[in-house]
């Protein structure tokens, strides 16, 4: 079958058929480079509609989990080097040392594996210094969309259990898994430009799961996440998807004392990249926002990096 037949195929509503059709194209050179262009085209409720019916089967890689159960985080890699931080007149140059990041949020998929296994949530050993809260249920229960209503406190709980039991061998370098540094997830969403959206200085309609309606830059507002990956043209300059709408991410800082990385005390953390219920505005990739590190919502997740300790950037 031809590489367009393929397309068009994994894009209908996902039947056995149509499920063999993506698998196959995701094996081609350029066939998810192809999926992605075709996936851009489309309209965002499509999109969302197509990812809420492909759910649990969703065979995208970095979406669900390897074959020994644990989380496949697809890994981008951040190059060292200055970028621009910051926005209008304390915008500024800072240097950060290599790490990777992952493609994707956590999805729904990937956390309940942590909430299921038998040395997940309920061992201590990923508690130390922290709140164990009891587990909140998902607002929007589809497997390949990001997981939201988690804690601060819940989400580092997540990397030291996938730090400590994913296998060196798998992952692209030596690091430990945790929350990006606002920093880290500030670089990887705008490049080293300073541009406000991860694709440009303007914001674009339909580039991104946030409310475009009420602030009047654009037609569509789903009231709901969507899954990960349906925004491909809205990709960072390294690749990085869905940093900008679709659920606000944790990040390791203080938010008024963003040189504390420290992961004991009831701190503000920080927040980044606004949520599905936003206006683009506060979606830009400079926005900083915080919040309570046992508060939860339906617009609040994150995603993990790999890298070295954290250093505060001169």
């Amino acid at each position: 079958m031809a590489t367009d037949q393929l397309v068009r195929l994994a894009l209908t509503v996902p039947t056995a058929n149509a499920l063999a059709a993506l698998r196959t194209l995701l094996t081609l050179p350029d066939g998810a480079a192809r999926l992605n262009a075709e996936l851009a085209r489309r309209d965002p409720r499509e999109r969302a509609a197509w990812g809420q019916q492909l759910a649990a089967a969703d065979p995208r890689p970095g979406v669900g989990l390897r074959a020994d159960g644990l989380p496949d985080i697809q890994w981008i890699a951040i190059p060292s080097g200055t970028f621009r931080y910051g926005l209008g007149d304390q915008q500024r140059q800072l240097d950060l040392a290599p790490f990777w990041i992952a493609q994707y949020p956590i999805t729904y998929a990937q956390f309940e594996a942590f909430l299921s296994a038998p040395d997940g949530y309920s061992d201590p050993r990923w508690w130390v210094d922290l709140v164990q809260q009891p587990m909140t249920t998902q607002w929007f229960k589809y497997a390949n969309h990001p997981r939201e209503n988690v804690s601060w406190w819940q989400a580092v709980a997540f990397t030291r259990w996938l730090d400590a039991l994913l296998p060196a061998s798998t992952r692209p370098a030596a690091g430990s898994i945790r929350l990006p540094t606002e920093w880290e997830w500030e670089k990887a969403a705008r490049g080293i430009d300073g541009r406000l959206y991860p694709w440009g200085d303007e914001y674009r309609a339909g580039y991104a799961n946030v409310d475009e309606v009420s602030g009047g830059q654009g037609a569509t507002y789903l009231p709901h996440t969507t899954a990960v990956g349906l925004y491909p043209q809205a990709a960072s300059p390294f690749g990085v998807q869905d940093l900008c709408g679709n659920v606000w991410e944790w990040c390791l800082n203080e938010h008024a004392h963003p040189h504390h990385l420290g992961v004991s005390g009831q701190a503000v953390r920080v927040v980044r990249g606004g949520s599905w219920d936003d206006a683009p505005l506060v979606a830009q990739c400079a926005f900083r926002a915080g919040s309570l590190p046992a508060s939860r919502f339906s617009g609040r997740g994150f995603r993990v990096v790999l890298g070295a300790a954290p250093v505060i950037p001169e």
